[in-house]
């Protein structure tokens, strides 16, 4: 007798799993919150609180006290606490890339960990000492300065972590053999890494090219990593876009078979 298999009716029924036709769709949305993310800060700290470009050192104190007191400041605090978690969602970019990688794991923890001490110093800092300046108006003028230079010197003055950041971020795509970004862009990552040390000077000039404002400290650096963030954006696009769909993590919930219905029987 040959051999057949009886199905009961209601596991003939079961829906085949569904297969999105993007099936990127998650890292496509990460990807493009970074540009909406990058717009908001920049609108938040250029033309709402005009905390840059960034104002002298030397500033007499009459002008700080009335940046500090400005109502601008208090909005464009609340508006960048409302985004600021959207940082996390840029870093999560660089981290699946590397994850992608044939390097070891340190290199991506190195990056999480310098993106977050980044964002707390870099962000979160800045945010609070300019907002509690304008929170009330009964600090006296040496507070307001204290809190202005807090504020700059978080933002400008906190390197850092950024360096190692970038340095693992750079040296994972040197050493990876995937060619999951180019090699061109590690060595540009690093070279960028290193032209940011001239920042360091900060903590000790109040004037000329190397302040906080200065030409060498700000504008410099500051051409430097907008053109090298774009290139890397461009570069991860190209990444995400030439990525097989097989090669995805969570590729094998698509393809794997619909789970057989516990009540069908065979009989032979």
């Amino acid at each position: 007798m040959s051999d057949t298999v009886i199905t009961s009716p209601e596991s003939s029924s079961q829906p085949a799993p569904v297969r999105p036709k993007n099936r990127k769709r998650d890292q496509w949305i990460a990807f493009w919150l970074v540009p909406i993310f990058f717009n908001i800060f920049g609108i938040v700290f250029v033309p709402l609180s005009w905390m840059m470009p960034p104002r002298p050192p030397n500033s007499p104190t009459p002008a700080i006290v009335e940046f500090m007191q400005s109502h601008n400041l208090l909005i464009a605090c609340a508006v960048l606490t409302l985004c600021f978690g959207l940082a996390p969602v840029s870093n999560a970019v660089y981290l699946i890339q590397i994850k992608r990688m044939s390097v070891s794991p340190v290199f991506r923890y190195s990056v999480m960990v310098g993106s977050m001490t980044g964002a707390i110093v870099g962000m979160l800092f800045p945010l609070f000492c300019f907002g509690i300046g304008a929170f009330r108006s009964g600090y006296d003028s040496s507070t307001l300065r204290m809190l202005y230079d807090f504020g700059y010197l978080a933002f400008i003055g906190s390197l850092g972590c950024f360096c190692v950041m970038w340095m693992a971020f750079g040296l994972a795509i040197i050493l990876d053999t995937n060619n999951v970004l180019p090699k061109w862009l590690g060595y540009y990552t690093v070279w960028q890494y290193v032209s940011e040390l001239i920042v360091a000077p900060v903590w000790i000039s109040k004037s000329g090219p190397f302040a906080w404002n200065g030409l060498m400290t700000f504008w410099f650096a500051m051409a430097l990593y907008v053109s090298w963030q774009i290139i890397v954006y461009v570069c991860i696009y190209r990444a995400i876009k030439n990525q097989r769909d097989d090669t995805l993590e969570n590729a094998w919930l698509y393809d794997k078979p619909v789970p057989s219905d516990p009540r069908s029987k065979a009989i032979a």
